[in-house]
């Protein structure tokens, strides 16, 4: 399953260009939007005496979209200007996986969610998914030992839940999960 493919890049911006690089951004998130695959940014703001940590994580469909994206004049050309605007090189991770199950809207500064929220949503969906897969596993497949329909039950959960489910619920209930 090739699915949510989330570049996370880190920019250590100076102080006084800190409002510069957000203008910046905002005009090279408009260009992003336009390609394909591209399903949204989540911004994370740091922030210390000398530099201002923006950590941007980048989400396509798939790391092909990412790919095209990656090879694009505006990404390029945004990775030109930076210059004038950060301390220090950026830093460049790709990722993928149920850390991203929690995808925040696409707005600037805003704060990770609290963890006790991201449990009793995560709680509220395992839950009902876990009893369901449970039963149809053991009706259809109780010929199985124990342990064999425990791990069908698993091998379904996690790729419904990171693909699937989760991305879905977040955006539902960001209304809440995201509210300060």
């Amino acid at each position: 399953m090739e699915n949510n493919f989330t570049v996370v890049v880190s920019h250590f911006v100076k102080q006084d260009k800190a409002s510069a690089f957000e203008q910046a951004l905002k005009q090279v998130i408009q260009k992003a939007k336009a390609y394909p695959g591209y399903e949204g940014i989540q911004i994370i703001q740091g922030k210390s005496k000398v530099e201002q940590e923006y950590v941007l994580l980048i989400r396509f469909d798939t790391e092909a979209n990412y790919q095209t994206w990656a090879a694009s004049a505006p990404r390029n050309e945004w990775f030109d200007e930076l210059k004038e605007y950060v301390i220090r090189e950026s830093k460049i991770r790709y990722q993928e996986g149920i850390e991203f199950w929690f995808s925040m809207p696409e707005t600037p500064a805003v704060t990770a969610p609290k963890k006790w929220k991201m449990a009793i949503l995560t709680w509220m969906v395992i839950y009902p998914l876990v009893l369901t897969l449970s039963t149809l596993v053991g009706l259809y497949l109780h010929f199985l030992p124990t342990f064999l329909r425990v791990l069908t039950v698993s091998l379904i959960l996690v790729p419904l839940m990171t693909y699937l489910v989760m991305p879905q619920v977040t955006k539902t209930f960001a209304f809440w999960i995201f509210k300060k």
